[in-house]
């Protein structure tokens, strides 16, 4: 019986192919939008994420410096912010913890060159350290070592975008103004491949002073400095914290100028954000399958007006109601899972397409295509047959015999 509906639908459609195609297409058009949207969304998502675990992702945990919301009048007991000391004594005392650091950063500041051109560019200060403990690699020249940052030295490290802008990329030697004062670049960073904003800071777009200098030159950056710690292990994040909280409540005798953030909570609420974004732009790009649904159940109205004496013919011959419904709903349902191939098909070409545009752009981008959404383009793609092609199926299979064999 299946089979007979089959060769009678391929005929039918084989017959209004010209039109078959455009309600193909309409479909097609729906299911193309959801695999490339969220496949491009879901990439993103997983650079960023790899960009973050690069540096330590979930084990990472903040100590920012920050006004006090309590015991003001103590204020006076302790150095406000996050010290040296501070850094010292956490890195040994709490229990899980890898590597540290202090550092200060402002995310735009201008600069100058040797001969008077300026531009923005971030800002940071840290130790020797700093460039071993967010993977930053120097491709021409040498960070400053932890003896130039002790005596203050002038010296500075600038992001590769910054010495192209300023000097086309021969940076080395020459010398940076800051804040009426002047450094030494005696490094230029490779290209990160990292997206901006993953931390407080451009990471090619920089310049990097020793601690003191910076604070000797910009002494209210440094008086809210990030102290920065990488666990062993997310799962250890918890008691990592709660050691920090006791001993920084300590040293501060009781002034809560600091915050604390662990990162594995808060990509987790990035994850959930992104999740809806992905679920937002998949919606909106489902608006596409909703009007090919809507063409799907014009085309086999016209089908069925078009096919009125065939289905009293049927009929006539012993055809039930239920075997004509079928088979116009057979007919749409064939349509709609056509376009939802071939628009899935597209998708996957156009996601493989767009990720290798878009990795040549920028290396470090990953590349992925979603299959959830590709099944569920295809899910949608025959609901919509079922659901767009009931209507005129129950109008076919409703024709009074008599009445149809007689138009």
């Amino acid at each position: 019986m299946w089979v007979e509906y089959f060769r009678i639908a391929r005929k039918v459609i084989w017959a209004n192919r010209f039109r078959s195609i455009l309600t193909v297409v309409s479909i097609a058009v729906g299911a193309f939008s959801v695999t490339l949207m969220t496949s491009l969304g879901k990439s993103g998502q997983a650079t960023l994420m790899a960009h973050m675990e690069e540096i330590g992702g979930a084990r990472l945990i903040g100590l920012w410096a920050k006004n006090p919301e309590r015991a003001e009048r103590k204020l006076g007991n302790h150095s406000s912010g996050l010290t040296k000391e501070d850094a010292a004594l956490l890195h040994t005392a709490v229990p899980y913890v890898q590597d540290s650091e202090l550092y200060a950063s402002r995310w735009r500041d201008d600069v100058m060159n040797d001969l008077g051109a300026s531009t923005r560019a971030s800002i940071a200060g840290g130790d020797a350290d700093f460039f071993h403990f967010f993977k930053l690699r120097v491709k021409h020249g040498r960070s400053f070592t932890a003896e130039e940052n002790e005596r203050h030295a002038p010296v500075c490290v600038v992001g590769e975008k910054l010495a192209k802008d300023l000097w086309s990329g021969d940076a080395l030697g020459h010398h940076l103004g800051y804040a009426n004062s002047r450094c030494q670049i005696v490094g230029v960073l490779g290209d990160s491949g990292r997206w901006n904003g993953s931390m407080d800071f451009d990471w090619d777009n920089l310049v990097v002073f020793p601690y003191w200098t910076l604070k000797d030159i910009s002494p209210t950056i440094v008086q809210y400095s990030t102290l920065m710690f990488r666990t062993d292990d997310k799962a250890h994040n918890d008691i990592a914290k709660r050691v920090l909280n006791a001993l920084l409540t300590e040293r501060h005798h009781g002034v809560d100028d600091y915050e604390i953030w662990d990162f594995a909570l808060e990509l987790k609420k990035f994850e959930k954000i992104f999740d809806i974004m992905k679920l937002i732009v998949g919606m909106i790009a489902s608006i596409a399958l909703f009007i090919g649904g809507i063409g799907v159940m014009n085309i086999m109205l016209v089908s069925v007006q078009e096919r009125v004496r065939e289905i009293g013919i049927r009929k006539a011959l012993g055809a039930s109601p239920q075997a004509i419904n079928r088979q116009f709903l057979l007919e749409a349902i064939l349509l709609s899972a056509a376009g939802g191939f071939f628009g899935i098909a597209l998708g996957y070409s156009g996601s493989f397409g767009a990720n290798l545009l878009i990795k040549w752009a920028r290396s470090s981008w990953v590349g992925l295509v979603s299959w959830p959404a590709m099944v569920a383009a295809l899910t949608v793609s025959v609901t919509i047959g079922v659901v767009f092609g009931y209507f005129p199926a129950r109008r076919a299979a409703r024709l009074d015999a008599v009445a149809a064999m007689r138009r």
